[in-house]
């Protein structure tokens, strides 16, 4: 018994390398895109401003206003200069292609169980009429879409989940990927629905032209002489006279006409380090400017985060300046920032609000030419359980956002949750715990646990404030007086607390302290002494110097 097909997802992008130029620079005008193979990407090619290209290179994309004036891939550039005067050519390397279909390719993986950018491992010719394609990545979705209501269902939530990383995508099903592959290409304009029923591959290739199969343009003009439109056309004729006049893909091509696709898919593996990078045709000052290139970056990163079920930990930003300016005022020739969050967050808005606030306090010594954002370390996203007593949603990272925002304001170390410390002296009570140490409920519970355990107390006579630092007050005696908070404070009546004698004998700085509650008064503007409060003082048994501690409020 022949086992179910598999349902494949073909996800086309038949705009990717012009998006990928707009991407990196504001284009104006008409241009065309050549493609670097991937043994002669060269760093000055990375930059995908317009270049003087050989008039004899063929051009692999050409964008919608290029093709409204008859631009099309396949032309040589001095042919295309010929017909749009104003047309620049960019190029954009593999790597750059074989990255974008990553990014959605990590997207999509949430829908299904395996992505794939190629079919095979030796596929590595790009062309955008042969060989294997540059614009397209596959879903296996057998036995996935009844989680979302259906394959329309599923198409429909893959074209939301995609629309964040700014691409035109034209998406279809079928029983293989190459013809999924062109149903999403053709079947719009063929007038084919996106979904092809289960076993019915044959049909759905009927109403496709003859070039949505793997023909070179000669065989293509030559059945197109015949009067060989579409697929079916194609179907009806006898195969025996066709195999050896389509050539070494005879074979595969009249196996799609007839519904027949069991190519494989070579399944893609996410990167473990996220990345997104982006550079600018003129330098850039402000950091409104690099806010806004972040927004999208922040946009891109948390979809395939969501899409993979993981949060970010951390975050770095580097920003590339001019070298020449950043070399004539004597700095470095790159910006570095990183903001440590203290709970893992995937949400774009909150990643952006920790980057912002880094941001606007730095400073650009040079125009910045460039910008990327990687998120080093990740891990898995948290799961909340749904409320269902709850009126209005509660949204789980509220807080995490804020501490992230926080921390990268004032920084990591000065965020935290404020902890009781078993000590005598006052002041080592407690200590702040940054928020980065505390691995979660159980670390909540042993801080309590802390707190109920601690077993020396002053008890009423506990110093309600401690000050920052000490003031020093000379003789612990009756007249004697400070500075706190540029006002003078002088001691009116003192009492003996406690004593502490020799404590921490195992360090070098043991303490040996007298306690002594203090009644203080002021003199404000001139007048007399008035009565101000119940201060906590010591004196220092090792020197004789008294130190005002605290307030008994």
């Amino acid at each position: 018994m022949d086992s179910p097909p598999h349902r494949i997802v073909s996800v086309v992008l038949p705009a990717l390398a012009c998006e990928l130029v707009r991407q990196r620079v504001a284009v104006t005008g008409p241009f065309g895109v050549l493609l670097a193979p991937l043994a002669g990407d060269r760093a000055s090619d990375e930059s995908g401003s317009p270049e003087e290209a050989p008039g004899m290179a063929i051009l692999d994309a050409v964008d919608d206003e290029a093709r409204r004036h008859g631009v099309r891939p396949g032309q040589r550039v001095a042919e295309a200069a010929a017909l749009v005067g104003r047309l620049t050519v960019h190029r954009v390397t593999y790597a750059e292609i074989d990255a974008a279909l990553g990014r959605v390719a990590e997207i999509a993986l949430g829908l299904g169980t395996t992505a794939a950018i190629v079919l095979r491992e030796s596929a590595r010719l790009r062309s955008p009429t042969g060989g294997a394609p540059f614009d397209t990545v596959w879903i296996d979705v057998t036995g996935a879409a009844h989680l979302v209501g259906g394959e329309e269902a599923l198409l429909a939530e893959l074209d939301a989940r995609l629309a964040p990383l700014g691409h035109r995508v034209h998406a279809a099903i079928a029983d293989g990927p190459r013809i999924a592959q062109a149903l999403a290409r053709h079947g719009a304009i063929a007038g084919c629905p996106a979904v092809a029923p289960a076993g019915e591959g044959a049909r759905a290739m009927a109403g496709l032209p003859v070039q949505c199969l793997p023909i070179d343009a000669g065989m293509v003009t030559f059945l197109l002489r015949l009067g060989v439109v579409t697929v079916g056309d194609l179907a009806r004729l006898p195969r025996s006279s066709l195999g050896a006049r389509l050539g070494s893909q005879g074979a595969i091509t009249l196996d799609l006409a007839a519904g027949r696709d069991a190519a494989p898919l070579v399944p893609w593996v996410a990167p473990r380090v996220l990345e997104e990078a982006t550079s600018f045709e003129e330098g850039v000052l402000g950091a409104e400017s690099l806010i806004f290139v972040l927004r999208a970056m922040t946009s891109r990163l948390g979809a395939r985060l969501s899409a993979r079920g993981e949060a970010a930990a951390r975050l770095e930003v580097t920003i590339s300046l001019d070298r020449s300016i950043a070399r004539l005022r004597g700095v470095a020739d790159e910006l570095a920032l990183s903001v440590d969050l203290p709970a893992p967050l995937a949400d774009p808005n909150d990643l952006l609000r920790a980057l912002k606030a880094k941001l606007e306090r730095a400073e650009l010594p040079a125009p910045a030419i460039g910008l990327s954002l990687t998120i080093p370390q990740i891990t898995e996203a948290r799961r909340v359980q749904l409320d269902l007593s709850r009126g209005t949603a509660v949204s789980p990272d509220a807080l995490p956002a804020l501490l992230a925002e926080l921390s990268a304001e004032i920084g990591a170390e000065r965020v935290g949750v404020l902890e009781v410390v078993d000590a005598h002296q006052p002041e080592a009570r407690s200590r702040l715990v940054p928020v980065g140490e505390i691995a979660g409920a159980d670390s909540v519970r042993s801080a309590s646990l802390v707190i109920r355990a601690s077993s020396f107390s002053l008890a009423a006579i506990e110093p309600t404030r401690i000050l920052p630092a000490g003031v020093g007050i000379g003789k612990l005696s009756r007249g004697a007086g400070g500075y706190v908070d540029r006002q003078l404070y002088t001691l009116d009546r003192v009492e003996f607390a406690l004593r502490l004698d020799g404590v921490g004998w195992w360090t070098p700085s043991p303490t040996s302290r007298d306690y002594a509650r203090a009644w203080l008064v002021s003199a404000a503007n001139g007048a007399e002494g008035a009565a101000c409060g119940e201060a906590w003082a010591f004196v220092d048994r090792s020197t004789g110097e008294g130190v005002l501690q605290g307030w008994m409020e």
